[in-house]
């Protein structure tokens, strides 16, 4: 018998739909808390099969199926798309007595179901997403005290799928919650414009290091680099070509110093690398790798074109000697470098 469900079937409301959809449940592993709420329908109603049949549009999908085989049924073989067009429970006393449903695949079975009641799922916002239904082989009627037993069952159904939603997101939330705290956590600890520890986090990695130092670790070194010039290209070329120059600088920077160095912004134009495990002389060679880089790349985009230079100081990173003692001979060397005609590197 043709199918004979009127045109605007609510299974294809697009709101609807999309109010399934927020619950994230089809599709999921059965669950106690809803097997059970399935075996209470069953033997309150003393019926045999007991569905929480949910209503996509092209199926009905069932998130408990007690006395039923199947997961899924096609939604031109539910009677549960009639369910829920209405406001109490739905009864077909005997379906192979319904034209609707006397040819329908559990009607015509060998040990058919004939027997029919759905409770619809309402969510809080008036959305009807499936059933609490039960059925039975044989016709029969439903008692309206049973009936109510039936209908509070499926306001319980839609508790649980409440506290689903509710729980998917707060977990949700607790993800982007982490997101937030390591995206901070790297702000803390980074330089915005370079994308370079900043100084308080290269503060924290030269204490670091000296500590290793002084339990017998290789010897490492120290490099304090300052732009040259960089006051100039500032009030030549503007604030946003002097930001594209130490954002250059810190992108050769990446690719001249190794994954096990430290690249800090220490303030301004000036920077700072840390090369444990590194003698003098392996640092000089860094070093000039950094210079040529510089030379063999100008700043895009400015003509004629701007080639930076580079002012450093270098020196072995004595364990014995006080951190800020450190700190302040780099600054004297690198003063000595500007002093002796910059894009140098003086060793202290």
């Amino acid at each position: 018998m043709a199918d004979t469900t009127p045109s605007d079937d609510p299974c294809d409301d697009t709101d609807r739909l999309q109010a399934l959809q927020r619950y994230g449940i089809l599709d999921t592993p059965m669950e106690p808390a809803y097997d059970e709420l399935a075996d209470l329908a069953g033997y309150i109603c003393e019926a045999p099969v007991a569905l929480i049949s949910l209503l996509d549009n092209q199926r009905q999908w069932f998130k408990a199926a007690r006395g039923f085989a199947l997961r899924e049924t096609p939604l031109n073989q539910s009677v549960c798309r009639y369910a829920i067009r209405q406001s109490g429970v739905f009864i077909v006393p005997d379906l192979a007595q319904d034209p609707r449903f006397a040819h329908y695949a559990i009607v015509t079975q060998k040990n058919p179901l004939r027997f029919y009641a759905g409770a619809p799922l309402v969510t809080p916002d008036g959305f009807v997403l499936g059933t609490l239904c039960v059925l039975d082989h044989r016709p029969r009627e439903l008692s309206a005290k049973v009936q109510d037993l039936l209908s509070a069952l499926a306001r319980q159904v839609i508790r649980l799928l409440e506290l689903k939603r509710a729980n998917d997101r707060q977990g949700q939330m607790l993800v982007e919650l982490e997101a937030a705290r390591h995206q901070m956590d790297v702000l803390a600890h980074t330089d915005v414009l370079t994308g370079l520890a900043n100084r308080r986090s290269f503060t924290d990695r030269l204490r670091q290091e000296w500590a290793l130092l002084q339990r017998g670790n290789e010897p490492a070194c120290l490099l304090m680099m300052d732009l040259d010039h960089f006051k100039r290209v500032n009030d030549v070329y503007g604030h946003h070509v002097g930001d594209q120059a130490l954002q250059l600088f810190a992108t050769l920077c990446r690719d001249v110093f190794r994954a096990a160095d430290v690249l800090g912004r220490w303030g301004g134009e000036e920077f700072l690398a840390l090369l444990p495990a590194t003698g003098l002389d392996q640092a000089q060679v860094v070093a000039e790798r950094v210079h040529a880089a510089l030379a063999a790349h100008p700043l895009p985009g400015i003509e004629p074109a701007l080639v930076l230079s580079v002012s450093m100081g270098l020196t072995l990173f004595d364990p014995l000697r006080p951190l800020d003692i450190t700190l302040r001979l780099l600054d004297s060397a690198l003063y000595t470098a500007k002093r002796e005609g910059r894009s140098r590197t003086v060793v202290v």
